[in-house]
């Protein structure tokens, strides 16, 4: 909640504060320092130098080598952090990778987490993944959320994970508990070691629904839902494709050209604008306009996908050579979709990132067709 909260203040007012050079990548080169607060907004941004106080980054890709004295709150495609940071990071990012020095806490919510063997990390961790690696030291509690985790380092205090799977390798050493749920018994290698107890439990929904046939019933229901919605957004597609063929063509164009700005515009639309629709409602007058945006919102952020899908069908088709009209890419990609979406975990932030991909692609692509009109 703080890192939405804070990067709202952001949005809002730390513009001015940011410094972009050449082709939206933004440095704060080595030997440079910045007294307080450092904000940092673009294509790519890397900090080589010192802060004295918090940064805050929205980019595509963040890199992080130099000494920051406050916390790290990182939005991004892509975040690697391999300096020092003397207080607490939160990321929310695609994919992150430690291997710096952090002396408090780690909050991260990614698709993919890797803890390189060089970080030190003197505070608690914790993680919601879909991958999470943990090849470094840990001082404190480690707590996970994912679909696979793998231990071959030592933990010095206890692992509460939820996990679809968890390994503790040869090199594994948990100094305190293990605590977990899991639907799968975990993997320990043969010289894996575990200090305290290890409490193993199966979800409460599986033990509930277990041989009974409420669990045939729920699958049913999960079926048809997920049936419903592939047909659904068939249908959306095909409206799309058929009747509105130049929005379509360049939203594929944004998310071809300028891919990283529409995950950034899907992030700030996906917090301005229900915070629009909140204010609205406070207001008399503003209630009827705040109704009609909510319900825009829902609309419109469930169907950007579509473009998103269909721009990676086609890069996926293309790249194996073949040549399928944009209906039949759209199917093979809402196959796919999915598919990949029914994994716990790990789905649900695919869909989060499609749906991010496909609201800033469909601004970006908007403002060009404007763009090129005016110009004919």
């Amino acid at each position: 909640m703080r890192l939405v909260i804070c990067f709202l203040v952001f949005c809002i007012s730390g513009f001015a504060d940011v410094t972009p050079s050449g082709r939206d990548i933004v440095i704060l080169p080595a030997g440079q320092t910045v007294h307080g607060n450092y904000y940092a907004l673009g294509d790519s941004v890397e900090i080589s130098g010192t802060v004295t106080g918090d940064v805050y980054v929205l980019a595509g890709q963040v890199f992080i080598d130099g000494h920051v004295q406050g916390d790290v709150l990182a939005l991004g495609g892509s975040v690697e952090i391999s300096g020092h940071v003397g207080n607490n990071i939160r990321v929310l990012g695609g994919q992150v990778t430690l291997s710096g020095e952090v002396n408090k806490n780690i909050t991260v919510v990614t698709a993919s987490f890797q803890v390189l063997p060089s970080a030190d990390l003197q505070g608690n961790v914790v993680c919601i993944a879909g991958n999470a690696d943990f090849g470094s030291t840990v001082a404190e509690n480690v707590t996970v959320f994912g679909s696979n985790l793998r231990i071959s380092s030592e933990l010095r205090k206890n692992l509460e994970a939820y996990v679809g799977q968890l390994r503790l390798t040869s090199k594994a050493v948990i100094d305190g508990d293990v605590m977990y749920g899991s639907n799968t018994v975990a993997l320990v290698d043969p010289g894996a070691k575990i200090k305290g107890k290890v409490v193993f439990a199966t979800s409460y929904v599986s033990r509930l629904f277990e041989g009974s046939w409420l669990k045939g019933l729920l699958f049913g229901s999960k079926i048809a839902a997920l049936l419903m919605n592939f047909f659904y957004s068939l249908i959306v597609g095909v409206i799309l494709i058929r009747l509105f063929p130049k929005t379509v063509d360049y939203a594929l164009l944004a998310l071809k050209t300028e891919y990283w700005k529409a995950l950034i515009y899907g992030l700030v639309l996906l917090i301005l604008l229900p915070l629009a629709s909140l204010i609205l409602l406070m207001t008399i007058l503003g209630a009827p306009f705040a109704l009609t945006l909510i319900a825009f919102n829902i609309i419109g952020f469930y169907t950007a996908k579509i473009f998103t899908i269909l721009w990676a069908s086609h890069a996926v088709l293309h790249r194996f050579g073949w040549k399928l009209s944009r209906v039949l890419t759209l199917c093979v990609g809402l196959v796919a979709y999915f598919l990949v979406t029914s994994i716990p975990v790990f789905g649900t932030i695919v869909a989060l990132v499609t749906m991010l991909f496909g609201v800033g692609a469909a601004v970006i692509g908007r403002t060009l067709m404007h763009t090129r009109r005016r110009a004919t």
